[in-house]
């Protein structure tokens, strides 16, 4: 998933997405109802069927009004008795096996060594707590029904909802506990297993002098450590910091003078992270000059990126808003990602070469441009200052002002441009922001982990729900088939979009309502496409039998758009992306998942409690 989403505010998300939930209540409590009439309708006939459904849900309403809490928190503690009773800790020391063992399988001299240690804790947490409460939920009714336990339950003044609404509580309460222990564990693991330091000794350093034989500086290399080293570049104090190697670098602090002078380095910074963007909307200029919305595509399939040529007037445009001297006084922290792709090896040590400057928007008053070395998964950083030079048109400099001579009402341009003829660079709209600041790492660690949380309840909510009226195994498929389809969820909504609008592109735009689009069309268009072996990323001519087949596929994608939303994403909840980028999870982002997730617990727990009300319990 890209990072790229416009998040909209809480505040204004929640109307919609509430209407949208209450109207697919109603649709379901409809058609279950509907359901349930024909079904008493062939045994007692529609009159009495109606009477029969009539009272049956009054009389549920009327149960789940009347739940005790005291009797939910007694079934609670059995569930919680019941799971430790089937070794439900064993769990902690499969996760205390994979921490011991990772180190032989995680490469430490990755390019981001962070965002593969944390992808691996998340990853291995989430699915084990979800294992582990699902096996839990969809096993614990139907053994009691095959061992005739239920009855004990029901003959006391117990009602249905309470003992689904206990069991839910319980098996949650021990997810929540096994996901506390591996969260902290996990954090632990990562934070020790990111830090290292390297040594820079003086006869490491070389000194630069000028003309007239000054010092200005030094520079060197540190010693090897974790498969790497940094390039250093010192002021003549001694003081500096490294170069960014595997995401992060380091300060050099000098301690004493002349000769006995020694340098030591500081923990790594810029690994384990989460900035706060400040993001702009993303246009190209093509090699002829001409204002475009999308760059050229050098045939890859995923089409987020796109690519500005080298060597041309060719450039990619980002639009800031909201930008203000008061927020950023020393500078705009400009931090750019650059993709390349090469049409020929060139200096791979070196990179390739380009320029990023900045522009008025509305007088189109540009500074001189800053030259640098796109590196391949190197993020760069550039502290736009407040004085700049720019070129006039008789071929002298110019000093202007950022705030006043470049931002224009709160909004400025970037350019960025590739100066190697025959390379190309690869951008997306995320991929320049200004940093606005950074928040706890911690606390986007504890965001991260939430969304586990809300995860394990789905499955543990989905897992009781289709134990109140199916056997073990069964309850186990149905809950894995609903979250298999639910992972689909968003790739549905994408291609139904691409199938209604013509737009193949992967490009997000939420804050307008566009969910995104997929290439490759519906069922009948893509089994076309196999058969006559045509790329995805290619268009269909427009022939009449394309046009047939575009149009049965719009019927078949459209109840599916529909259908999709009634299932649970799990890859939804996930925000491992934001963490492993490094970026803070925005906080109307987690009021949101645990809005959604909220909402789809209620219906599995109303579900759950009038299924297994309608259940025979007694045979």
């Amino acid at each position: 998933m890209v990072l790229e989403e416009s998040i909209p505010a809480f505040s204004q998300w929640i109307g919609g997405a509430l209407v949208t939930y209450l109207f697919a209540a109603s649709l379901l409590a409809v058609i279950a109802g509907a359901l349930a009439w024909l079904v008493q309708s062939s045994v007692h006939g529609p009159l009495q069927a109606g009477d029969r459904v009539y009272r049956g849900v009054i009389s549920g309403v009327a149960d789940l009004l009347a739940m005790s809490p005291r009797r939910i928190w007694a079934l609670a503690r059995l569930a919680i008795q019941e799971s430790l009773r089937r070794n439900v800790l064993v769990v902690l020391a499969l996760f205390a096996l994979l921490i011991v063992f990772a180190g032989w399988f995680l490469d430490p001299t990755s390019v981001n060594p962070g965002k593969l240690y944390l992808g691996f804790i998340l990853f291995a947490t989430n699915v084990l707590v979800c294992l582990v409460t699902l096996v839990l939920s969809v096993f614990s009714l139907p053994a009691d029904f095959k061992a005739k336990a239920i009855q004990t339950v029901t003959t006391k003044p117990v009602r249905t909802g309470e003992v689904v609404l206990g069991r839910f509580l319980g098996f949650a309460l021990v997810g929540t506990a096994l996901l506390a222990v591996m969260g902290v564990v996990g954090w632990g693991f990562v934070v020790r297993s990111v830090q290292h330091a390297h040594t820079l000794e003086a006869a490491d350093l070389v000194e630069i002098s000028d003309d007239a034989g000054a010092v200005t500086g030094l520079e060197g290399r540190t010693s090897l450590d974790r498969g790497h080293r940094h390039r250093v570049e010192l002021a003549p104090d001694g003081t500096g910091r490294t170069d960014n190697v595997q995401g992060h670098f380091h300060e050099v602090i000098a301690e004493g003078e002349g000769a006995a002078r020694t340098y030591r380095l500081g923990p790594p910074e810029g690994i384990l992270e989460a900035r706060k963007p400040l993001r702009g909307q993303l246009t190209f200029i093509d090699r002829e000059g001409v204002a475009t919305k999308r760059g050229i595509s050098v045939g890859a399939e995923w089409s987020y990126r796109s690519y500005i040529e080298g060597g041309k007037l060719a450039a990619a445009v980002w639009l800031f808003d909201g930008v203000d001297e008061a927020d950023y006084p020393d500078g705009l922290p400009l931090e750019m990602f650059v993709r390349v792709f090469r049409t020929y090896t060139g200096n791979i040590e070196k990179g390739i070469s380009g320029s990023v400057r900045v522009r008025n928007p509305s007088t189109k008053v540009q500074s001189d441009p800053r030259y640098f070395n796109a590196k391949e998964f190197t993020i760069d950083q550039w502290l736009v200052p407040r004085t700049l030079t720019t070129t006039t048109a008789d071929g002298g400099t110019q000093t202007i002002d950022l705030y006043r001579d470049i931002v224009d009402q709160g909004r400025i341009e970037v350019v960025l441009q590739c100066l190697e003829p025959a390379q190309y660079f690869g951008v997306a709209q995320a991929d320049f922001y200004i940093r606005r600041g950074s928040g706890s790492f911690a606390l986007n660690y504890l965001k991260s982990c939430l969304g586990i949380w809300f995860s394990m309840l789905l499955v543990t909510a989905l897992g009781v729900m289709f134990s109140t009226f199916l056997a073990g195994p069964v309850a186990l498929l149905a809950t894995v088939a609903v979250i298999m389809v639910g992972l689909f969820r968003e790739f549905i909504a994408r291609l139904y979009h691409s199938q209604t609008t013509g737009d193949i592109s992967i490009a997000k735009d939420l804050a307008a309502g566009i969910p995104g689009s997929a290439p490759g069309g519906g069922p009948i268009e893509s089994f076309y496409r196999l058969v006559t072996q045509t790329a995805i990323t290619l268009e269909l001519e427009r022939t009449p039998l394309v046009l047939a087949m575009k149009a049965v596929d719009t019927v078949l994608l459209a109840p599916m758009r529909l259908g999709s939303e009634l299932f649970p994403s799990l890859s939804a909840l996930d925000t491992s992306h934001f963490i492993g980028g490094g970026f803070d999870i925005p906080g109307d982002l987690i009021l949101a998942h645990g809005a959604e997730t909220l909402g789809f617990l209620v219906a599995f727990f109303v579900i759950g409690s009038f299924c297994l009300r309608a259940r025979e319990v007694a045979s």
